[in-house]
């Protein structure tokens, strides 16, 4: 433990640094300083009177004391750069407390040791997630579960007495019930747990009792969570360092699983890689194909890619994200193309327009920081390189224009794919911007107004004047103003169908010029 983090504890008293050599050298233990001691290690505190302190600094290494008494009496100490850290109790009635508060951070540092040792231990036993389970119920004394991304138990401690009915039905359906995932949703816990360094404390108002729970991450891909339930006792500073060890070494374990470690799909993969080098035959020999492999193409499919701009070098990275991918579209094909994940998504179309629609799945991409690109549907398998293509330059102007991560469709993203290929000619984007645009853009430089964004958000919600005033957090009547405005300064009425078109396309225009 390094000394500033024990001072930091002990701030209820009056310790003051007169030496400062190196606060974060770490601290093994402590000491008294015996009488007339001459050597002093590197790595201990040394605890006693001023009058106790040696005449002269350790050579070649810093040394720690932390005293109580007069200073004034040692002056060959105070401000002499010596090679320690030198920390001074203000009050003498203090000495024992903190001597004795010290001795206690270091006996939980050392229970915190045997944990981490009890954990290991059972790693290495073999004996799954439920052995590493039962061990830290022994240690952390509170009942334990360790779930996935779905919700599903994977382990729980054995001797665990459901203490409601809603614990005896979870146990039972080994899942988290409905109304506990309604109230994780509402809480929005599943995004404090990612934003936390460490374990996420809260009050679990469907079981009326404090969690404590951690993230556990393979790859920096999070796939599950350690989960802590404040039944037996109540938590402890050591529980939260206890329960962020126990989800690395879930982590470790869940990786032993061939859950983790097997390549799904491979039977295909050969078959998709083919068609997007165009060399698997007519439409009705592909479908064939796959249906000899026992798999049967829907009318309406989609391509997703996650592209090697999300860190895909390592293998076992590719395989989890691809695991975790097949949950939220379990009937897709997938291959590893161009160091990108290609996934086929057979069906799913939705609504009138016929869009990919999960919720679940853009959450994921998004919360993990994956940027995915969605191409528009298709029916012919033999267009998979074309929709792969798509997908690719959704995901990349996604991530290039609006500089965000998650899903990128490319029906939204068209009209800059379009704005790409012109940029490529001899005439520059912004000679195809409306007139009106530079106007705006002149007037609010010389008078200091907002107009051209007033106007931009006008069009965005369909000129509808509540919904706009109410994003600009203006009156109503402050929008209606600045819009007769705008039609003055423009000598545009804002009433004509095709002029509202080519005001949206330039404001796209800007959009990919990154000028708004």
């Amino acid at each position: 433990m390094r000394l500033c983090e024990i001072i930091e504890r002990l701030n209820d008293y009056p310790i003051t640094y007169m030496e400062q050599k190196n606060p974060n050298i770490e601290i093994t233990g402590i000491r008294m300083i015996t009488k007339s001691q001459t050597v002093f290690l590197p790595n201990i505190l040394y605890f006693g009177e001023t009058t106790a302190l040696p005449r002269k600094s350790q050579k070649g290494y810093c040394v720690n004391f932390l005293c109580y008494g007069s200073i004034s009496a040692r002056p060959d100490l105070y401000g002499g750069g010596g090679n320690m850290n030198l920390l001074l109790i203000a009050s003498e009635e203090d000495a024992s407390q903190i001597y004795n508060k010290i001795q206690d951070i270091f006996l939980e540092s050392e229970q915190v040791v045997a944990g981490m040792r009890a954990f290991l231990d059972a790693l290495f036993a073999d004996t799954g997630l439920q052995g590493i389970c039962d061990v830290a119920y022994g240690i952390l004394g509170n009942p334990l579960f360790i779930v996935d991304n779905s919700y599903k138990y994977l382990a729980f401690s054995s001797g665990t007495v459901a203490d409601s009915k809603l614990m005896e039905k979870e146990t039972s359906m080994g899942l988290i019930a409905e109304e506990g995932i309604r109230q994780i949703r509402k809480m929005q816990l599943d995004d404090k747990i990612r934003r936390s360094s460490r374990p996420f404390y809260f009050f679990n108002p469907v079981h009326q009792s404090g969690m404590l729970v951690g993230s556990v991450q393979i790859h920096d891909i999070e796939v599950g969570h350690v989960m802590l339930y404040e039944l037996n006792k109540p938590f402890s500073d050591n529980d939260y360092e206890l329960v962020h060890r126990l989800c690395r070494i879930t982590s470790i374990e869940l990786q032993k699983n061939d859950f983790y470690k097997k390549n799904k799909g491979t039977m295909y993969a050969y078959f998709i890689g083919d068609l997007l080098d165009n060399r698997a035959g007519n439409l009705e020999g592909s479908r064939e194909r796959l249906k000899t492999l026992g798999y049967t193409l829907k009318d309406e499919m989609f391509i997703l890619t996650i592209s090697p701009k999300n860190n895909l070098t390592s293998q076992a990275r590719q395989e989890l994200i691809i695991s975790d991918l097949q949950r939220f579209v379990p009937d897709s094909l997938y291959v590893v193309y161009d160091n990108t994940i290609v996934i086929l998504i057979n069906g799913c179309g939705q609504g009138e327009n016929h869009r990919f629609e999960s919720e679940a799945l853009e959450s994921y991409l998004k919360h993990n920081g994956l940027i995915a690109g969605m191409s528009n549907n298709f029916h012919n398998i033999q267009e998979i390189r074309k929709y792969y293509e798509q997908a690719l330059k959704a995901a990349d102007l996604g991530q290039r224009i609006l500089q965000e991560s998650g899903l990128h469709r490319y029906e939204n993203m068209s009209i800059f794919h379009i704005m790409e290929i012109c940029e490529n000619r001899e005439y520059s984007l912004w000679d195809f911007c409306h007139p009106a645009l530079p106007m705006l853009m002149n007037y609010d430089k010389k008078k200091g107004t907002d107009f051209l964004n007033t106007l931009y958000q006008y069009l965005n919600f369909s000129q509808n004047t509540m919904e706009t005033a109410n994003y600009l957090h203006i009156h109503k009547n402050t929008l209606l103003y600045r819009i007769e405005k705008i039609r003055k300064i423009t000598g545009n009425p804002l009433n004509h169908g095709d002029e509202l078109i080519k005001l949206h396309f330039s404001f796209k225009i800007l959009e990919y010029l990154k000028i708004l």
